[in-house]
């Protein structure tokens, strides 16, 4: 149980990092090259990618696994988080009407569960 806490912490540690990648690029795409919030959240969450694999591989799971099948699964486990935030996003901007920057904040949440669970039971598990 302890294990799992402190992955989660440093999950999150990763995440924060991420998530001011990943916002400060959705934003900028919106903002100053006004692209469309759905590309603009495509770029943000794939800045993120490489540098959240490898902070998470070696300090938060501290896998000794195959990178490359590691790789694979992560990128499976991306999609799979990024399609699910997705969703919500188009769900809260379409549908609830949330405004796109607060929908993209709280859409952040909601990848970051999915993609915690994921990857400590399916991209690095020993």
């Amino acid at each position: 149980m302890r294990k799992t806490f402190v992955q989660m912490m440093k999950y999150s540690s990763v995440g924060i990092v991420n998530t001011i990648i990943g916002v400060s690029v959705i934003f900028l795409c919106m903002e100053i090259f006004h692209l469309s919030y759905i590309i603009s959240n495509i770029i943000g969450y794939a800045a993120g990618l490489i540098n959240s694999f490898i902070w998470n591989k070696f300090w938060t799971f501290r896998s000794s696994g195959n990178t490359g099948s590691e790789i694979l699964r992560f990128i499976i486990v991306f999609a799979i988080a990024y399609i699910i935030q997705l969703g919500a996003l188009i769900l809260m901007k379409e549908r609830i009407g949330i405004m796109s920057e607060i929908a993209q904040v709280l859409g952040v949440g909601v990848y970051a569960a999915t993609g915690f669970i994921l990857n400590k039971y399916l991209t690095f598990n020993k």
